[in-house]
């Protein structure tokens, strides 16, 4: 018995010394003397190898149509910016974002309500009110009027409605730059897509004339066969070259077409021809935009 009473207090001891060494080990940071850097905002004084730009710069030209002189796609873009539903979508969103930060900035400003109200009042006959009414000859309806001001403050002592106002500031520029890299996007796309549609114009026109080259030879050889200074298999040769070109017409016109249908969709109107002019393919190609 003795030496029960003895080892209890030494295996409390123990275990209280365990507890401390556990609550040490994990107050201790998992860096250890490594603490967190600053971030590094600096920006680098040139921007992709060019220290002074030779053309315009993207920051100082603020509207699309200071790249474009087409004025076919001007005006499908200008189209665009104006039924594409997706950019009607993020523009509602910037609408809401702006009403919510006029919302957030109001909640910690005093308020003041007018308050006005008319009513009609009817207690019961059997009850205690109703029979002294009915004693001192009152009417059985009583009209209740009510008209004033209701003021209110809340104090925001923890900043709670700053740091939503500020939340909602954000959400708005948020709102803003995505509708703003949407329009970008729109433009960038409907740009390409236009002068690949003109691209394939060209392919078609420049096929086309191949085509009456190799129908014209094939005329020849067949001259040529029925002279006697010719054979079937150079004849089947042209032929096979004069169907391969007008195989290549059929897969040009199929890619127009869904060039057309990508366009119109980004245009946001039914599957229509697209309206272009193949001599803006001969232009001098705009001057390159150089990162601002």
């Amino acid at each position: 018995m003795h030496d029960l009473t003895h080892a209890r207090p030494r295996r409390r001891d123990a275990l209280a010394g365990l507890l401390a060494l556990a609550l040490m080990a994990g107050c201790v940071t998992p860096l250890g003397a490594n603490t967190a850097r600053k971030a590094d905002t600096t920006l680098p004084a040139q921007f992709g190898g060019s220290a002074a730009p030779a053309g315009p710069s993207v920051a100082t030209q603020k509207t699309w149509d200071a790249y474009f002189a087409d004025p076919d796609l001007r005006a499908l873009i200008e189209q665009a910016l104006a039924n594409n539903q997706e950019l009607n979508i993020r523009l509602q969103e910037v609408i809401i974002a702006r009403a919510e930060v006029g919302a957030a900035r109001g909640e910690y400003k005093p308020r003041v309500e007018g308050v006005a109200g008319a009513g009609l009042a009817k207690v019961g006959h059997k009850t205690p009110q109703g029979v002294g009414d009915e004693r001192h000859g009152l009417a059985e309806n009583l009209a209740d009027f009510n008209v004033g001001l209701r003021a209110s403050w809340e104090i925001d002592a923890w900043g709670k409605l700053r740091d939503a106002a500020k939340a909602a500031n954000h959400r708005y520029l948020n709102s803003v730059e995505a509708r703003s890299f949407l329009v970008t996007e729109i433009v960038a796309e409907i740009a390409n897509s236009y002068w690949d549609l003109v691209a394939l114009d060209k392919q078609r026109e420049i096929l086309e004339q191949n085509i009456a080259l190799q129908q014209a030879a094939l005329t020849l050889v067949k001259a040529k066969k029925a002279a006697g200074r010719g054979n079937q298999l150079e004849v089947q040769r042209f032929e096979a070259e004069v169907l391969k070109s007008e195989g290549r017409t059929f897969s040009v016109d199929q890619q127009r077409v869904r060039v057309e249908n990508r366009i119109n969709f980004l245009v946001g109107r039914f599957p229509q021809a697209v309206a272009r002019t193949d001599a803006a393919f001969m232009r001098p190609a705009p001057a390159v935009a150089q990162t601002g």
